[in-house]
């Protein structure tokens, strides 16, 4: 039911983002043909779709407790002021990737209360794990094919505050973090020891594809990273929930 809940309210924020970026995007190289700045997807369709995604999102999120209705709400208020003309935190420089950030240990919490409605520190760390390395990635990974509309329409991203060497040593960085703290962290939070050798082996492995691009930009070779580094987060994802069970290891 939380999954179900927060697909709708995230579904209801990007379509909401994608309402309010129409514009921008037309003269985007990467989201260009996005439906509603094509016109294939009427505004007024688009309008009505996040209305009902958002109170289908938090009627069943109320479903669940009080807890997970609260920290479900505030995921989707939050979001909707990331995109919000009034507020615009997406035109705030740091403050649009610390948003995003926070967004990881607060679903992280969401998961956390619907199934213990109770505090738990290693989902919790999962969150913050996530929203460690997207803080650290989004440079590279994200704002960097963003750069041309996000000029043109006032907002400053830390991409374009930074070098592309710059943002590629952001995301190793975020690699090599990831390595470090799940190693030197997860007997303490609980965690077997199939979660430091995955990470570790999956993390290596998107280091080893980072290194081609560091020397210069090139939007293929970075797009064909950035697919690499998205299936990373949902295998990571997937690694910490294999990490937390209590198997019976031979080690």
């Amino acid at each position: 039911m939380a999954m179900g809940s927060i697909f709708f309210l995230t579904a209801s924020t990007y379509i909401y983002n994608d309402l309010c970026d129409a514009e921008m995007d037309r003269h985007s190289d990467v989201h260009s043909d996005r439906p509603i700045s094509t016109g294939e997807v009427s505004e007024g369709f688009a309008k009505g779709f996040v209305v009902v995604a958002a109170v289908l999102g938090l009627t069943i999120s109320s479903m669940i407790n009080s807890a997970t209705l609260i920290l479900s709400a505030s995921y989707w208020v939050m979001f909707t002021l990331y995109s919000y003309p009034g507020v615009r935190f997406k035109k705030m420089f740091m403050v649009k990737e610390l948003v995003i950030a926070i967004a990881w240990p607060m679903l992280a919490l969401v998961g956390v209360y619907a199934v213990n409605n109770t505090f738990s520190m290693p989902g919790v760390f999962a969150g913050m794990m996530m929203g460690m390395f997207s803080f650290l990635g989004m440079p590279a990974l994200s704002d960097s094919f963003d750069e041309k509309e996000d000029a043109m329409y006032g907002i400053k991203t830390m991409a374009m505050a930074l070098t592309w060497k710059r943002r590629v040593e952001l995301l190793g960085a975020a690699l090599v973090l990831m390595i470090v703290v799940t190693t030197m962290t997860y007997t303490q939070l609980g965690f077997n020891i199939l979660l430091p050798i995955t990470i570790v082996g999956s993390s290596l492995l998107i280091l080893r594809s980072v290194v081609p691009i560091y020397q210069e930009y090139n939007m293929e070779k970075a797009l064909k990273v950035r697919k690499l580094t998205y299936i990373y987060v949902i295998v990571s994802q997937v690694l910490i929930v294999i990490g937390s069970m209590n198997l019976a290891l031979p080690f």
